[in-house]
């Protein structure tokens, strides 16, 4: 009967030790995301409206311009490639990249990490270009830039896309965003 016992209770702690193997933080991470579909090639882009959560307009390349320095507002709505980004991984697990027109990111002017900092069109080389999801609820996320830790801000209508503080999740919800999917695009198309 003891040896019983002692066999039971080695194989509960046997089960247990195999639980915490178990990625069970994975899953947790992968909660943390929202449901998006992360982008590996630009023949076949997952692309999005990126939604301000609170006047439900879109984030935007300001007039339309394909020129790296070119800033990230928030503008009306209208269906077109300057309103649509993709998410590509990092190459760090947690962190990826928004790209857009299939060439480009938008990142921190010249990485820096200051309150203000406005969010511009660059090469995707990295540096203020990484970015990670923080969930608030209901498909609404905050977009934290890594190196600062800072979220990207809703200013206003025309007004750039800037670093702030991350949790002011009060009316107007200047931190909340929320990716809608459009369509697989074809960025190869555009550039050959």
């Amino acid at each position: 009967m003891a040896r019983r016992v002692r066999c039971g209770g080695m194989i509960a702690v046997l089960a247990s030790m195999l639980v915490l193997l178990l990625p069970g933080s994975a899953t947790a991470a992968a909660a943390a995301d929202p449901p998006v579909r992360y982008t590996a090639w630009i023949d076949n882009a997952a692309i999005y409206e990126m939604r301000a959560s609170y006047s439900w307009q879109c984030m935007d390349v300001r007039g339309e311009s394909q020129n790296p320095g070119a800033v990230i507002q928030r503008f009306d709505c209208k269906g077109r490639l300057h309103q649509r980004f993709y998410f590509q991984p990092s190459g760090t697990p947690g962190l990826f990249m928004i790209g857009v027109y299939g060439r480009y990111c938008i990142g921190a002017q010249n990485a820096a990490v200051a309150d203000g900092t406005p969010i511009v069109l660059g090469h995707c080389q990295g540096p203020g270009q990484h970015f990670r999801w923080v969930d608030r609820g209901n498909n609404h996320w905050e977009i934290v830039e890594a190196a600062s830790g800072k979220c990207l801000m809703d200013t206003g209508r025309r007004s750039a896309i800037q670093l702030g503080a991350c949790g002011n999740i009060n009316e107007p919800y200047p931190s909340l965003w929320t990716p809608v999917y459009d369509r697989q695009y074809n960025y190869t198309s555009v550039w050959g």
